[in-house]
Order: C-alpha cells, then structure tokens, then sequence
C-alpha cells in the first residue's frame, strides 16, 4: 500500500525539552483560600472546559510553589498544561506559552529525584544516561515532558525550525526507551502507540516504516480495551493517512461510545477524545474525498 506522507498534516501526540518561550495564559491565583495537594488534584481530574483547567493550573501551582520537592503536584502540571495546548487554546503562541509550561514542570518533576538531577547535572553524560535514574513513579513526567516537545515541534514549529530540532527528537526516542524498560505497556499502552505515532510521521529516507507503524498502533490498542488513546491516534493519524475510512469511522465511533467512568487514563483527556472523535467524525466526508 503507497501511502504519501506528504499531505499528512495533522499532528502527532508527542513530548520533551524547552523550546517555545512566552508565559502560560493562566490568570493570577487567588490567595484567598487554602490548597492542599488533594483539592488540587481533584480539580484537575474534574476539568471539563478550559476555564476549569486553567482553575485547576492555578491550584496546582499554589500548592507545587509552596512545595517544591512535591513530584505529584509538578508531574500533573505538566500534564494539565499539555492538554491546555492540545485541547483548549488554539493561537500558536498560546500553545508555544503552554508548551513551554508543561516541559518546565516536567523537568522540574523529574528532578525531584536526586539522583537524576546528579548526573544530568554533570557535564558530558548523555540524557539517556540521566534517564536511568527515574523509574516506575516517573511515568507521567516522562510522558508529558516527551509529550510537551512533540506537540511543540508539530504545532508550533515551521519547516526550518524543524529541520534545526531534527535532534532534539532523539531524546523524546531516549524517554521512549527508557519508558519501555520501566513498562512495555507504560501509561496503558500510550508509550507504544507514541512510537507508532513516531515511526509514521518520520520520511521514508530516515527510517519510516507505515507498516510498522501500523503494527504498532494495533498492538497499543490490545495492549488495553478501557484505553481511548491508541483507538483515537490510530483513527486520526493513520487512518486519515492510509485512506482508510472504515477503520477511520469504527475506532472513533468506538472512542465516542465508551463510558467515562469505565475507563482507564486521566478523565480530562478522555474528555478531550470523546470530542475529538465526535468532531472527526463530522468531517469525515471532508477528510476522504479523494
């Protein structure tokens, strides 16, 4: 099967190191009333639109500034401001300004660990070195840090700009491996559909691999039935790319269907899928007609 990458336009779900500038459009906390790390994650878990997510950024951070060795409060910040970009800001320069946030708290997360902040302090070791420092319980800085740099390099970057970072994505690769190590099927199968996600979108010349790619994206699918995430990417990004409009209109019909409460991931996200999907499926037309 041909497939032409070149009118594959959508973006990836991706993550890792700085490269946006500009601040987080989250408006000012209020001071007025106490947060402890329990309100403030309950908020997060219940945002449903972008003025309750930014209320919940806000209450993370109160709490994350008072506690700066809290890796939960900075781990969910990088979380809360990558799902800010993705789904509820649509400038380029606000999802640079959110980008940028959810790669500095992920950064700061993983250095709550003193040991990875030893040696990625020390000059001339390598980043996949610094990596094997973090384990099980820096799954979902990892995630959001890697996540973070790839939604940045798709979204916020022009054809120079990703030539010039062409590198950087190879520690988003190290994050993948080291996340592989930790658990094959790391953030419920979610770090095997990201390396699908990747072998995709990368050129044929340096190692693409469409077929691989889809096998892949089937395998995070198995990997978890209560998972929106694989169904959702491999409908959006290979389907739409192979012309492949039954399986286009069947993961998605599939994504929308699922009860929230069934299933596993973070709730906002899913929230954010269901949409996705519905929205997708309403261009489906549009999406297939050559």
């Amino acid at each position: 099967m041909h497939v032409d990458k070149g009118v594959f336009g959508l973006s990836l779900v991706w993550l890792l190191l700085t490269g946006c500038a500009g601040q987080p459009p989250a408006e000012a906390p209020d001071s007025s009333e106490p947060v402890t790390q329990v309100s403030a994650l309950r908020a997060y878990a219940k945002a449903d639109s972008r003025s309750s997510l930014l209320q919940a950024i806000r209450m993370l951070e109160r709490y994350a500034a008072s506690h700066p060795e809290d890796y939960e409060s900075q781990a969910r910040l990088a979380n809360a401001y990558t799902l800010l970009g993705a789904g509820y800001t649509e400038d380029v320069s606000g999802k640079e300004a959110a980008y940028s946030a959810a790669i500095r708290y992920a950064e700061a997360a993983m250095m709550t660990e003193p040991g990875f902040a030893h040696v990625w302090g020390k000059r001339g070791v390598a980043f996949g070195i610094a990596l094997q420092q973090l384990d099980h319980r820096h799954v979902e800085a990892m995630s959001f840090w890697k996540a973070a740099l790839l939604y940045d390099y798709e979204e916020c970057t022009g054809s120079m700009g990703k030539m010039l970072r062409y590198a950087d994505l190879r520690r988003a690769v190290a994050v993948m491996d080291r996340l592989a190590q930790i658990d094959p099927n790391a953030s419920w199968g979610n770090n095997l559909m990201t390396r699908g996600l990747y072998q995709l979108r990368k050129p044929d010349y340096v190692g693409g691999d469409v077929t691989a790619a889809k096998a892949m994206l089937d395998e995070a699918v198995k990997l978890n039935q209560r998972n929106l995430a694989p169904r959702w990417a491999r409908a959006k990004f290979y389907a739409v790319l192979a012309g492949d409009r039954a399986l286009f209109k069947r993961d998605l019909q599939w994504v929308a269907a699922q009860p929230l409460d069934d299933l596993l991931g973070y709730r906002p996200w899913n929230l954010l899928y269901q949409r996705e999907a519905r929205d997708l499926l309403k261009q489906t037309r549009q999406l297939f007609q050559s």
